[in-house]
């Protein structure tokens, strides 16, 4: 016997059922390894398949049958808690919206992480706190870079200028 699972034909159509509504690849993958095992073939051919070593499918087909399809779900990352509670962050883009900082023109990322670090007392990073702006639905602007010498007038007579000439 090549198996020491047992394999019956309600587990391949679950299998089957399942890699059909997958949409995440890494599972899909991992699905595709535990179906194609238990259609007949074996660990190191699913693998070469598959392009995958043999460890993988291996571990996806012991998975399967040891947690079922909660085995196979993806377990990097996750969802991560805020360090700001939802009404915080309300309260930052109420801050934000309706007032200037005391010591510049206007907010920009040092200037707000600096904020919520005293008033808060919690630290992030400005790419942090951009994505924070985003989902209170506040965008922001980059600073283009003006001469301080240039001067619209001129810019308009110029023009004119060469307007004449041609």
């Amino acid at each position: 016997m090549r198996s020491r699972y047992k394999i019956t034909p309600e587990i391949k159509a679950e299998v089957r059922e399942f890699l059909r509504k997958e949409q995440r690849a890494v599972v899909k993958e991992r699905l595709t390894a535990v179906n194609i095992y238990i259609n007949g073939m074996k660990q190191e051919e699913v693998g070469k398949l598959i392009g995958r070593k043999r460890g993988f499918v291996a571990r996806a087909v012991k998975s399967y049958f040891t947690l079922g399809l909660e085995g196979l779900k993806e377990g990097r990352g996750g969802d991560r808690k805020s360090k700001l509670s939802l009404e915080e962050k309300k309260e930052l883009g109420h801050i934000i919206k309706n007032s200037c900082p005391i010591n510049a023109k206007g907010w920009d990322g040092k200037i707000i992480v600096e904020m919520i670090e005293y008033k808060y007392g919690l630290r992030y990073s400005r790419g942090t706190i951009y994505r924070i702006l985003k989902e209170q639905n506040i965008t922001y602007k980059k600073a283009k870079k003006v001469d301080p010498k240039k001067s619209e007038d001129k810019i308009i007579v110029w023009k004119e200028d060469i307007k004449k000439i041609q």
